[in-house]
């Protein structure tokens, strides 16, 4: 029973205050109760949810910033969450840290278009994947780039089983009967083989923690931090090894890495200082002709060598390949020509009859093309030098990275009107494809095709010489054989019908001055 007590003022002064207590009224109290009771209910499910919205809300998203959009991957982020969370553990087993891309990615981009690209990273995020075992991972880094965290056995079955992932990718793509992925490549991926180059470090559980003591709180952080990217940094070290081999490679870290680099780093500061100071210099390795009686000097090939005042006298094997890999071997070359055409310039002046001089052009500076063209006319313009005593040798290993390049800046150099040879012939895979291909005056036999040459050697054994200096002969292209010491691999290679002679049997290496006074001695 209610008592309920009403005061009925109406703003206009005090009445009178009455006590209701029907049973009527308290069955409306009841249902208004219900009421507010429902209503309360309903205003606490409608915060719940708007709660639990927001929450899921911050996990969503909280998870989008985690993953890599395309492959739904997880990304860099989580990534060092995870290296973090090893170093910090103390019951962590040894891991081994993978850094891989694909190689020449950006041409695929550019040939068969982004749709297609995309595609080939979707299709390798899976195949990684589905290669993890438990407790391992995969991260997609960006673009073509992937990491892997893979539980480690010891450094060769490490390496073993990093290899077997990339082998067995690639032929999973080459045998894939994906329609939209195979019509993407116009005809198949046979026609553009993919291939991974991959760098490794361990990770080594003990060693870690064992770095990591005597640090807390937030410099332990920081401790971490730091050591999470140098792992990374030392993967991509090792992962840039074994680009430009054109096959799937793996290299696990080791500090020689770290020091090669920072050796490459002092090359290449000081070489735009050596070319100032005149560091380099031209050698002349002479080449004869044995297709008459006697052997007569039939011309030179330039080699450039360095000695620098810092990094002392260094083979052209120290440096050219890294002057490629990084762009200063356009600029070399270029200095090539200039220095050749002065030392012409100077012989021609003392009235000495001058024999041609064959240049080597690296890749990157094919890639120039035009320019380089340009240089090389300037230069004989500038020094008075007569283009036919300048010839150029393209290295066969060149035509690996593609041969379209080659065979474009070949006919534009022939049609100038210089004269070409293919230097290291035998040594690439598309030899016997350039040759139908370009207008070509001399193959040069890459020197290891004689290193096993001996006087009872069978005839199976010489056949691929003799058929090499056979076709040469067919095709009116003159044959020269490098590397040539011993006296009876001058008469077996002469018997063969091979026109020169480029060795140690007849001169090493000289330097201008020594080459001049040969150029004397032949007047």
């Amino acid at each position: 029973m209610a008592i309920i007590l009403i005061l009925v003022n109406n703003f206009m002064g005090n009445q009178l205050l009455t006590l209701v207590t029907t049973d009527k009224f308290q069955t409306i109290l009841w249902e208004f109760d219900k009421v507010l009771i429902m209503l309360f209910l309903l205003f606490s499910a409608g915060m719940a949810y708007c709660l639990f919205y927001d929450v899921n809300n911050m996990v969503n998203q909280q998870e989008v910033s985690s993953r890599d959009a395309v492959t739904q991957l997880p990304n860099i982020a989580v990534y060092h969450e995870d290296i973090t969370g090893i170093l910090l553990n103390e019951a962590a087993r040894d891991y081994i840290m993978v850094a891989l891309d694909i190689d020449k990615f950006k041409a695929v981009n550019e040939i068969f278009g982004f749709a297609c690209g995309t595609k080939i990273i979707k299709m390798v995020a899976n195949m990684l994947s589905s290669r993890l075992h438990k407790d391992e991972k995969c991260y997609r880094i960006g673009n073509d780039v992937f990491y892997l965290l893979l539980k480690s056995h010891g450094r060769y079955e490490d390496y073993a089983r990093i290899k077997d992932i990339l082998d067995s990718i690639v032929i999973e793509l080459v045998s894939t009967d994906d329609k939209e992925f195979l019509d993407s490549f116009e005809g198949g991926i046979y026609n553009h083989v993919l291939s991974f180059s991959a760098g490794a470090v361990t990770l080594q559980a003990k060693e870690m923690k064992e770095s990591l003591a005597g640090y807390d709180g937030e410099v332990l952080q920081e401790r971490c931090l730091e050591m999470v990217a140098k792992i990374a940094d030392n993967a991509n070290i090792a992962r840039k090894q074994g680009k430009s081999k054109n096959e799937n490679s793996v290299a696990i870290f080791d500090e020689s890495m770290r020091q090669a680099i920072v050796e490459d780093k002092k090359i290449e500061d000081a070489f735009l200082i050596g070319i100032e100071r005149g560091e380099f210099m031209i050698y002349y390795q002479p080449k004869f002709c044995i297709d008459g009686d006697e052997a007569v000097h039939g011309g030179a090939e330039a080699l450039v060598r360095w000695d620098s005042n810092e990094l002392g006298f260094m083979p052209p094997g120290k440096f050219i390949p890294l002057f490629e890999r990084d762009g200063n071997a356009i600029r070399l070359d270029m200095h090539v020509v200039d220095l050749v055409c002065q030392n012409i310039c100077e012989w021609l002046s003392k009235g000495l009859e001058v024999v041609p001089v064959s240049i080597n052009v690296s890749r990157p500076t094919m890639v120039n093309g035009p320019g380089y063209f340009d240089y090389v006319r300037e230069r004989l313009f500038l020094y008075d030098v007569p283009q036919e005593l300048i010839e150029f040798e393209i290295l066969e290993s060149s035509s690996e990275v593609d041969e379209d390049m080659v065979v474009a800046f070949i006919n534009e150099l022939h049609s100038r009107g210089f004269k070409i040879s293919i230097d290291d012939f035998g040594t690439g895979m598309s030899s016997l494809g350039l040759l139908r291909r370009i207008p070509l005056d001399t193959l040069k036999l890459d020197k290891s095709f004689f290193d096993d040459m001996s006087l009872d050697m069978s005839e199976k054994d010489s056949a691929v010489i003799r058929y090499m200096i056979q076709m040469a002969k067919t095709m009116d292209i003159r044959t020269i054989a490098e590397g040539i010491e011993q006296k009876f691999q001058v008469d077996m290679l002469k018997e063969y019908g091979c026109d020169m002679i480029q060795g140690y049997y007849f001169s090493r290496p000289l330097s201008a001055s020594d080459y001049e006074k040969m150029l004397k001695k032949v007047e």
